[in-house]
Formats: C-alpha cells, sequence, structure tokens
C-alpha cells in the first residue's frame, strides 16, 4: 500500500514538471474561462432575488462536458475543415480548479497549441468566438464597476501567452490533489 502511494505521488510530480516546460511542447497560450451559472429554481421574489430566479454553480461533471465542447469549438473554428476531414486537433490540456464547497468558484486554466499560420491576435480572437459560441461560459463580469475596478475585471476570461510561471500557477494544486482534476484533449 505505502509502494501505490509512493508511486502515486511521483507520477504527479513528473506530471508537474513535465508542464512546467509548456513551451517546449508548443503550448503557448493560456487560457482561463468562468462557467455561466445554471437556472436552478423559481421562489418568490424578494429583495435578494429581485426577478424570482435562483441559479447554481456548474457540477464538475458539467464543467468537464462544457471544456469539452469548448475545446471542440476551438478546433473547429481554428482548425476548419482539416479538423473534421483529416482528424487533426490542437493540443490542449486543462486543468479543474476549484470546488463547489469552497470559496472558489470552479472554473478552468488551459494550455493550448496556437498553429503556425495564425498570429496571436488571430488565435486569440477565434478563442473569443468559439467561448461566445459555446453559451456555457461567462464573457463579462456581472460584477464589474467600472468606476471601481481595472480593465482586466471586465471580462470572466483570460487570453494570454503563456509565461514560465502560468503552467506551474496551473497546477499548484495538481501535487495536493489527485490527477483526475486534469485533463488532455
Amino acid at each position: 500500500m505505502l509502494k501505490q502511494v509512493v508511486d502515486k505521488k511521483d507520477v504527479r510530480l513528473e506530471v508537474v514538471k513535465w508542464l512546467t516546460n509548456a513551451k517546449e511542447l508548443g503550448l503557448t497560450q493560456g487560457l482561463t474561462v468562468m462557467p455561466k451559472k445554471v437556472f436552478y429554481k423559481y421562489v418568490p421574489k424578494s429583495r435578494y432575488v429581485v426577478d424570482g430566479k435562483v441559479y447554481r454553480h456548474l457540477t464538475k461533471d458539467e464543467l468537464e462536458r462544457a471544456n469539452s465542447r469548448l475545446v471542440h469549438l476551438i478546433n473547429k473554428l481554428v482548425l476548419k475543415n482539416a479538423y473534421k476531414r483529416d482528424g487533426k486537433k490542437l493540443v490542449a490540456v486543462g486543468s479543474i480548479e476549484g470546488d463547489n464547497s469552497s470559496c472558489i468558484n470552479l472554473h478552468t486554466h488551459f494550455l493550448l497549441q496556437k498553429p503556425d499560420s495564425y498570429t496571436t491576435e488571430q488565435f486569440h480572437e477565434q478563442i473569443v468566438k468559439a467561448i461566445d459560441l459555446s453559451g456555457e461560459f461567462e464573457m463579462s463580469n456581472p460584477n464589474y464597476r467600472a468606476d471601481k475596478d481595472s480593465e482586466d475585471k471586465m471580462f470572466r476570461y483570460k487570453v494570454e501567452e503563456v509565461t514560465e510561471g502560468w503552467s506551474g500557477y496551473i497546477t499548484k494544486k495538481i501535487d495536493k490533489l489527485e490527477l483526475n482534476r486534469l485533463y488532455f484533449y
């Protein structure tokens, strides 16, 4: 039993080390997305629930399906017919972070491969279009206040060039948790 625990810990550490070399693996773009809340039930109107609708956060299983759909849409928009016809896919690694029982809402960090034929701006445009088409992720922050918040808080997604610490950031929980929060697409 002790050997299994040691082996499992070694595997997690190897995965974390492997992902810290994301740029060498061709994973040059980072994406963070926050899922939308979904309708839960109607309740009597009150000062806390103006329209009588109560929303809940997505479960981990629902977020996994939403992530798969998002990666599918990114592949479809970026690779176009080569995705359907030739079965080509972009390499994507996703890490789900947060928990419905804690203070951190479920969200996903992705490491994505950018094709050489795309500039960074063109690739980012396609990712934003895929997020919008999926309909399962927040585009804008409903709590954003223009007079108090900085502009980076305006959106509920973030697309950026991967820096050295970024892949370490998205894998920070992996050495503490099981590998079941890490997805390879």
